[in-house]
C-alpha cells in the first residue's frame, strides 16, 4: 500500500465536518477496522511463516538423526535393535514436524487470505469514502 494515497485519505477523512453523513462515518469505521484486521492477519502470518519455518528446520535435524540412528543399527547387529528404535522414533519426530509444518503453512495460507480480505474491505471503505466525497 502506498503512503501518498493512504495520507490523502487519511486528510479527507480529517477535513470531513464533524456532522458528516452516518453512512460516510461507517465507511470510515469499516476502512479503519479493515485496516487493523489487514495488519492482524499480517501479523498472524508472519507468526505463523516463523513456526512454519521451525517446524521445518526440526524435521530435517529429527530426520538428520535418524538417518545417523540408522547408520548406527548397520554397525553392529547387538545395537540394531537400540539404533532401529532410535531411528523410528526420530522418524516419528520427523513426522510430527512436518505436520506441524504443513499446520502451520496452512495458518500461514489461511492469514494471507484473511489479510488480503481485510485489504480488500479497507479498499471497498475507501472507495466508499473518496465516493460520498
Amino acid at each position: 500500500m502506498k503512503l501518498a494515497p493512504t495520507l490523502a485519505v487519511l486528510a479527507a477523512l480529517t477535513a470531513t465536518p464533524a456532522l458528516a453523513d452516518p453512512i460516510d462515518e461507517q465507511a470510515k469505521a469499516d476502512y479503519h477496522q479493515a485496516k487493523a484486521d489487514a495488519e492482524h492477519a499480517q501479523m498472524q502470518k508472519q507468526d505463523a511463516q516463523s513456526q512454519a519455518n521451525a517446524a521445518q528446520e526440526d524435521a530435517a535435524a529429527s530426520k538428520a538423526e535418524a538417518n545417523a540412528a540408522q547408520a548406527d543399527a548397520s554397525t553392529l547387529q547387538a545395537q540394531a535393535n537400540a539404533a532401529q528404535s532410535q531411528a523410528d522414533t526420530a522418524a516419528n519426530q520427523a513426522n510430527a514436524a512436518k505436520t506441524e509444518a504443513y499446520d502451520a503453512q496452512s495458518r500461514a495460507d489461511q492469514a494471507t487470505a484473511d489479510r488480503n480480505a481485510a485489504l480488500d474491505r479497507a479498499g471497498q471503505a475507501r472507495d466508499t469514502i473518496e465516493d460520498r466525497n
